[in-house]
């Protein structure tokens, strides 16, 4: 099924999957808040996930991780499994399972939650990659990466702010 879905995304235009693999990257940490926010609690599911109050965390992610970890993990790792023929089906997921797992110091469910994000990432990359339009997949999945992360470290915090003003409901209890 994952080839298929692969195949068709193959006929767009590499750019026209954007925006669906930022809607990807983000679909599971966004059911996640709306249920906390739908059950005004999470039972501490994420505790081990959740984003600490560092503003050198939150530069690192914004302007440095998405560029050296596209450089890294995109760029670098698909270049070595191409070299060894694997099939880009596997390509694009060696590279989101190694993507993942790297961020396992973030916390035991970092590479669970971090496995769509690095799917979309290693598929927008792997689809400039096969047409050689290596700068602009380099580009578009710094991109992609830093609008997850721009998401992840400062929406999603302004909406929990948003939601404790204005409704009383304090999620981050």
């Amino acid at each position: 099924m994952f080839e298929l879905m692969y195949n068709k995304t193959r006929e767009w235009n590499p750019g026209s999957c954007f925006i669906v693999f930022y809607l990807l990257s983000i679909s599971l940490i966004s059911f996640l808040f709306f249920y906390r926010v739908y059950t005004e609690s999470f039972i501490g599911m994420l505790e081990s996930f959740t984003i600490k109050e560092d503003l050198s965390l939150l530069i690192d992610a914004l302007f440095f991780a998405p560029w050296f970890e596209t450089l890294l993990y995109n760029s670098f790792l698909t270049i070595v499994f191409a070299k060894f023929k694997v099939r880009p089906p596997n390509i694009i997921l060696c590279v989101a399972i190694i993507f993942s797992v790297s961020h396992y110091v973030n916390g035991i469910l970092a590479p669970v939650m971090l496995f769509l994000p690095a799917l979309a990432f290693s598929w927008n990359y792997y689809l400039y990659y096969e047409k050689r339009n290596y700068i602009y997949g380099f580009l578009s999945t710094s991109i992609l990466h830093f609008m997850y992360n721009f998401t992840m470290f400062v929406i999603i915090p302004m909406i929990y702010v948003v939601i404790d003003i204005y409704y009383g409901i304090d999620l981050l209890k």
